[in-house]
């Protein structure tokens, strides 16, 4: 192609293919991008081509891969024209390929390493904008990682690509499942991408290098489209336990549905990150700090101001939502098993962590350094017969392997716990089920799993995988998305022969678990529907969705009022957090909402109740009391009703503390008098209300939020809801 050699094609997609080639002269490596044919049909592919090509051209950044050309030629071989794109070779991997290899398979990148991957994305990105571009296109297979410049991370020194190619190819992301998945709400209306748009992008692979998935998934791109604009995400530290509570806030507050609401730039996000993770400001970080910075992945997070890592994904998290000292480990069965995302919230304080002083080694004198020979090849020689001991101990151990000795539970004992899942519309469409030391089957059989719907009709959910005793099945619901809990009455495993895949249990049942009837509907109106209310899904989640929705634009408020000063925009979601608490139709004639404001948005229902209907909490309330006359001497369940009730507790203390503040911002008579330091002086009290409303407040001594008085917020009573509907399996 004109005057560039093509050696070997490097990956090819919906818009062209990517070769690696080198200039015919100079025989300089580069990357050339040859666009399909179909793409020059349009009449102002052209324009837009050049009018692009330039702007990025211009560009010179160390994180974004610099562009030679841009141009359109004739193509040797026949009369059609081929636009082409040459641009620097950069030796190493996507960030697609990184995620495979890491957080898609539940090994995290070290906070440091991700943290100076953001600073440089984010440097970048602003520089970019203040140049005019926006990428509109940014996800991981347009971030490489540059492998022979790793001189700080080894993840690699990330570049940025295909800056602007959303408006060069206006026909492609609609039609393109993996572009679908990074892209902005406003995007998806059919909005140009903004600045803001890019920052809603750079929080979706966030989110997805701390949780191994997506936020939003579907096999079509439509649908994908669709949750950006309607769906809240599912809270990352809901997925990952090991994430610090304040990252999670963070990462939402990236994908707010409304781009006033995000992160103004790409640093600011960048910071927040840094800050969150209690690493320096990002504009700080040192680029020296080989140990820290070098880290790709570790085993486990751990304590203290620096976490080295996001914890290490498996089919249970840690105990508690807090950076620990070790793996996560596996609850006794006597104890509740945590479900597969949600942490479970121990009232147990943390111990008490070690703290190692620092000290400073000196150098020895070379004559002194000489006298201390014959000791270190003494000790070589221990450390040696120590090794030669070790392996023979390990050949031994490979040779003659020890079987496991399984004991089989008590009768009457709690064998294993099943869980539900909700996805991101909150409907509970998967299940996990763990069993702790059971028999494994006779030879040629195999341990299936079936859930009892309440109409009798059985549903095969899979094979059990059995090690060491232990089994585990992940079902991932059918393709209608059935919420389970809308006719689960309980679970059995029975025993199957392995040759075949039965479709209707035909073996001995072996275990057995079961709703409690008397408590079932109320757990059905909390995490599934409650006829008759107002919002179409559980009670909790509901209640979840709001004040999350709540912190994340008291968030933007104080913001606003201390940064940009765009006060307008503060009015605005002063209005939406009032309508919020209040409910539309109630927050005018509660006095809450000035007479003269409008409404903004059309709730319902709010968080608090109203004199025409309950609201949240109390509906919540309600069906929490029922739980508790029905649930008998179910020591479990009461201990998780009575979490449920301290956070309801704190939730109306800590909500009335928002209303109040929020109405007091409106009642302030003029636009210019946002800038008055009371207005401000409220929305930072409005701004810690919403936020331990939402993750919980800290007591200290204690490092995270706990379900106890005074401590719990919406966060843990999300997770203690969840656990209401954990079937307990036993043997028959």
């Amino acid at each position: 192609i004109s005057k560039y050699g093509l050696q070997q094609q490097l990956g090819s997609g919906s818009m062209g293919e990517v070769w690696k080639g080198h200039e015919l002269q100079t025989l300089d490596t580069v990357a050339i991008k040859i666009f399909h044919a179909d793409l020059q049909s349009d009449p102002n592919f052209s324009a837009r081509f050049n009018q692009e090509g330039q702007a990025v051209m211009a560009l010179h950044h160390p994180n974004i891969a610099q562009v030679y050309e841009c141009d359109i030629t004739r193509a040797p071989d026949s009369n059609s024209t081929v636009a082409y794109m040459v641009s620097e070779y950069i030796e190493g991997e996507t960030l697609t390929h990184y995620l495979q290899n890491t957080s898609r398979k539940g090994q995290f990148p070290s906070v440091s390493a991700l943290v100076y991957l953001f600073k440089n994305i984010a440097t970048a990105l602003d520089y970019a904008h203040q140049q005019g571009v926006i990428h509109g296109s940014l996800k991981p297979s347009n971030i490489l990682l540059d492998n022979q410049n790793a001189l700080h991370s080894k993840i690699g020194e990330p570049k940025l690509t295909d800056f602007g190619m959303a408006r060069l190819v206006k026909n492609i992301s609609s039609s393109n499942t993996n572009t679908a998945l990074y892209m902005a709400p406003e995007q998806a209306k059919g909005q140009v991408p903004s600045e803001s748009s890019d920052i809603y992008s750079l929080g979706i692979i966030l989110y997805e290098l701390c949780t191994g998935v997506q936020p939003f998934r579907s096999e079509s791109p439509v649908a994908i489209m669709m949750q950006h604009i309607n769906v809240l995400p599912t809270p990352p530290i809901l997925i990952n336990a090991n994430i610090p509570p304040g990252l999670s806030e963070v990462i939402l507050r990236s994908l707010a549905k409304d781009p006033a609401t995000r992160f103004r730039t790409a640093s600011a996000f960048a910071s927040a990150v840094a800050s969150a993770c209690s690493v320096q400001p990002v504009g700080t970080v040192s680029l020296n700090d080989e140990s820290a910075l070098n880290a790709r992945t570790f085993s486990g997070p751990l304590s203290g101001p620096l976490p080295s890592s996001l914890g290490v994904s498996g089919p249970l998290p840690p105990a508690v939502p807090m950076r620990t000292n070790k793996l996560p480990t596996v609850p006794s069965i006597s104890m509740p098993l945590p479900a597969v995302t949600r942490p479970v919230i121990s009232q147990e304080s943390p111990p008490a962590q070690r703290t190692t002083p620092v000290t400073t080694t000196a150098i020895l004198p070379v004559a002194a350094r000489r006298k201390e020979m014959p000791t270190i090849y003494a000790f070589l020689t221990v450390l040696l017969i120590l090794f030669i001991l070790a392996s023979t101990a390990v050949i031994i151990f490979w040779v003659h392997p020890q079987q496991p000795q399984v004991t089989p539970p008590p009768p009457n004992a709690i064998a294993g716990q099943v869980f539900f899942q909700d996805d991101a519309f909150g409907r509970t469409d998967t299940l996990h089920i763990e069993m702790r030391n059971i028999v494994p089957p006779p030879q040629g059989n195999s341990y299936y799993a079936w859930l009892e719907r309440a109409d009798n009709i059985t549903i095969p959910l899979g094979q059990l995988a059995i090690q060491n005793g232990n089994g585990t099945l992940f079902y991932k619901g059918d393709s209608q998305h059935t919420n389970l809990l809308s006719m689960a009455r309980g679970l059995s495993i029975t025993v199957e022969n392995s040759g075949s895949v039965p479709g209707t249990p035909t073996g001995q049942q072996v275990y057995l678990g079961n709703f409690n009837p008397a408590t079932l509907p109320y757990i059905q109106h909390i995490l599934y529907q409650l006829p008759g209310f107002q919002y179409k899904g559980g009670i909790a989640t509901g209640l979840f969705e709001t004040i999350k929705t709540i912190n994340d634009k008291a968030g933007s408020i104080a913001d606003d009022l201390q940064g940009s000063h765009d006060y307008a925009l503060a009015w605005r979601q002063a209005i939406r957090i009032i309508e919020l608490i209040d409910g539309s139709d109630y927050a005018h004639s509660s006095g809450d909402l000035p007479a003269g404001d409008p409404t903004l948005l059309q709730i319902p229902v709010g968080i608090v109740s109203s004199p025409a209907l309950p609201g949240y909490i109390d509906t919540l309330a309600a069906e929490v009391g029922k739980i508790q006359q029905a649930m008998g001497d179910d020591a479990t369940m009461r201990s998780h009703v009575q979490n449920i009730n301290n956070a309801i507790t704190d939730l109306r203390d800590w909500v009335q503390t928002m209303r109040t503040y929020c109405a007091q911002i409106l009642k302030t008579p003029t636009l210019q008098g946002f800038g008055a330091p009371s207005v401000l002086s409220a929305s930072l009290e409005l701004k810690k209300a919403a936020a331990d409303s939402y993750t919980g407040r800290t007591i200290p001594p204690n490092t995270n939020p706990l379900p106890i008085l005074g401590s719990a917020g919406m966060y843990q009573a999300y997770v203690e809801c969840q656990y209401l509907a954990t079937i307990p399996m036993k043997k028959v």
